[in-house]
């Protein structure tokens, strides 16, 4: 070390006021440090919470789900019994067997005429709760009592069974409507024929519903906001004094009440986070190395040149590009990336070469700097800007297909500081998103003209049901009764007019809901798709089963159209689901006569090695070839007058080519506009499917 440097060292640190600057600088990042670390605290309990919030999403659903579920099965029973309320026993247990929806958990279910169970399925196991008068039990009744008051669904537990146990009650008022009682009414009086219970194992119900599960790991609160936890027969599950834990709180989707869910980790919210001392250490880090960084910078300040030399060095690493330019519109410094962007030559960058120099040169000299038609206008706006003064943000479209965001500021003292970045991936994407929300647009639009279509017809076949006596075929039933003078044979003809119109509606009625019915299955099965979670049961199946049923089907639309539908199969097995087969298969020749107004669609089936190809060949308007991996996005349709007149929703060829990957196979298009196209299905052949077994087994 020099003396001259030395006494550099000795003048820089000897100063009072670099002393007095590094005291402020180390307590700014003391307070700093300590915000920060309440602040990573803070963060640490959010993203608990967070996680917390949405692992017990799944826990409510499940719970949900099965509420609904059961409720759904408790209204089937009561809207039945409405209709026989004198039902034997047998009768009873037979209609409760036919019910969907009731699941292990189910210990029984009961009706109570008059607020007593004579009416229980099954017998066996639940004699004790026959004969139960609820007007006698004063754990029960109470609820019972509010249940006929409002007149909806209650849910009630954990409740002592009568026939032993804990038991989950959802229970409902049946009301039978008569001339001398109302169809609702207050309590037993007041028109309500009983109730219907519905009893769950209240331990397994916990367990399916996730309950028991999650408690593993968190302090779990079910709370019914218009009971208190002490209220008799309510359902409950926790401990109250968990709401004074600042706890996550989940609202459920219940008609009937309103319940909550909250939770808290196990034992309470962590006091600390599990990196809180290794993250204090690292602030301190932080602070000193920002301290020395401050001295370094004091230190630098002694000498310009080597500021100089490290400004330089920063522009260069700048992964954009980057130029100044002096008061007098002369270059002061650029970084090679400028260079590089506009394809400069070397001798055009010398400093201190004139602005409109530079620019002439670029804007003219390059071949790919600017097209053409662009020059005259960019040279335009950089005079203009240079005039006025002003900073510039302007994208720049060269010639290559790139686009330059410049960025030009100008300075205190006259000078221009810019900034040139590639934003090509930034604008292609901008781009891209915006055709795909065209596109989802466009498919929503589409897909509420197909939904509205089945439901309008849906409702208007429901409404011409409903009014059935205005039929043509119902007055003239009615007027033959009336002039009682018609033949028994005459009768039955225009009975069977009647009943022919009402069994022609009614195919309509299914026509339209079973369209409505394919259009909801292609949206769940795309949200499947998206999620990950469609699966597909492959088995080795012979390719008879899965062409027959298909061509079968759709023989009659083809022959409504006036096409030839020509069919060429080989004869082999294939290794696949023969279920989404079929389904991609119904798609590719459904589109194929969709499309085609004349001349023919054709399958021709090949077994080749280890694979089976389905050819679907068509004589329609073709796809232009732009547009042939588009049109297995999800979202997208070919935009002519043909596609809007032949309806569908755009899903069909997406899911087809994820259910043809999912089976290990694949689905390809040729085409040709003008002169038609040709979807190409490939499956593995059994063959394929032995040759795998045939590799396990040698591993093994």
């Amino acid at each position: 070390m020099t003396m001259d440097t030395t006494f550099r060292y000795r003048t820089l640190f000897s100063s009072i006021w670099i002393w007095a600057i590094l005291a402020v600088a180390a307590s700014l990042m003391a307070i700093a440090a300590n915000r920060l670390d309440r602040l990573s605290y803070a963060n640490y309990i959010q993203k608990v919470r967070e996680a917390t919030f949405f692992e017990l999403l799944e826990v409510r659903e499940s719970f949900e789900s099965l509420v609904h579920s059961q409720s759904l099965v408790l209204r089937e029973l009561a809207t039945f019994i409405s209709e026989n309320p004198d039902m034997t026993q047998e009768e009873f247990s037979r209609r409760v067997q036919s019910i969907r929806g009731t699941d292990v958990s189910t210990v029984s279910m009961a009706a109570a005429p008059n607020l007593v169970i004579t009416l229980i399925h099954p017998v066996e196991g639940n004699e004790g709760a026959l004969g139960l008068d609820y007007r006698t039990n004063a754990e029960q009744f109470p609820v019972v009592q509010e249940l006929l008051k409002n007149g909806g669904e209650m849910v009630t537990g954990p409740v002592n069974l009568a026939q032993g146990g804990l038991g989950l009650i959802l229970r409902a008022p049946v009301y039978v409507a008569t001339p001398e009682t109302p169809a609702v009414g207050d309590g037993i009086d007041g028109g309500a024929w009983g109730i219907v219970s519905l009893v769950l194992d209240y331990e397994q119900f916990l367990g399916k519903a996730g309950i028991l599960a999650a408690s593993d790991d968190y302090d779990l609160l079910i709370e019914v906001v218009s009971h208190s936890a002490d209220t008799e027969g309510a359902f409950f599950y926790g401990d109250m004094a968990l709401k004074d834990r600042d706890p996550v709180t989940l609202n459920f989707d219940f008609e009937f009440e309103d319940w909550k869910l909250h939770a808290v980790t196990k034992g309470g919210w962590p006091q600390t986070s599990p990196n809180q001392w290794q993250e204090r250490l690292f602030m301190a880090l932080v602070a000193l190395a920002l301290l020395l960084l401050l001295i370094y910078i004091i230190w630098l300040a002694d000498s310009r040149k080597r500021a100089e030399v490290l400004l330089v060095n920063g522009i260069e690493a700048l992964a954009d590009g980057f130029v100044m330019f002096d008061a007098d519109d002369r270059l002061i410094v650029n970084n090679t990336k400028y260079k590089d962007i506009y394809g400069f030559p070397k001798e055009a960058l010398r400093h201190g070469t004139p602005f409109q120099d530079y620019v002439h040169t670029g804007a003219l000299g390059s071949d790919f700097f600017l097209k053409p038609e662009d020059r005259k206008s960019w040279l335009e706006i950089r005079r203009q800007s240079r005039l006025d003064g002003k900073s510039l943000d302007h994208e720049q479209h060269l010639a290559d297909g790139r686009v330059i965001r410049v960025s030009d500021r100008r300075m205190r003292d006259g000078s221009y500081v810019g900034l040139r970045v590639d934003i090509t991936e930034l604008s292609n994407a901008k781009a891209a998103a915006e055709a795909a929300s065209k596109a989802k647009t466009d498919f929503m639009g589409v897909l509420s003209h197909e939904l509205r279509t089945p439901l309008t017809v849906i409702l208007g076949v429901a409404r011409l049901t409903n009014n059935a006596r205005l039929l043509g075929t119902s007055k003239a039933v009615l007027n033959a009764v009336e002039r009682d003078d018609i033949s028994p044979e005459e009768t039955k003809a225009l009975l069977d007019g009647m009943f022919d119109q009402l069994s022609g509606m009614m195919d309509r009625l299914i026509h339209s809901g079973d369209h409505l019915l394919h259009l909801i299955n292609e949206m769940l099965d795309v949200a499947k798709i998206e999620a990950g979670s469609l699966t597909v049961d492959r088995a080795i199946c012979d390719i008879d089963d899965i062409v027959t049923p298909v061509t079968q089907q759709l023989m009659t639309l083809s022959r409504d159209k006036g096409l030839d539908l020509v069919v060429s199969q080989k004869q082999g097995a294939v290794w696949a689901d023969v279920v989404r087969a079929r389904q991609i298969l119904m798609n590719l020749l459904g589109n194929a006569i969709k499309f085609t107004e004349q001349g023919q669609v054709r399958l021709s089936v090949q077994v080749k090695e280890d694979t089976v190809l389905f050819e679907v060949k068509d004589t329609g308007p073709g796809i232009a070839e732009a547009e042939l991996e588009s049109i297995f996005e999800v979202f997208y349709q070919v935009d002519s007058t043909e596609t809007r007149r032949a309806g569908g929703t755009g899903m069909g060829l997406a899911i087809s080519r994820d259910l043809a990957k999912l089976q290990g196979g694949s689905l390809t298009v040729t085409s040709k506009l003008g002169e038609g196209s040709c979807f190409v299905l490939t499956l593995p052949s059994a063959s394929a499917c032995s040759d795998l077994k045939s590799d396990a087994e040698v591993r093994d």
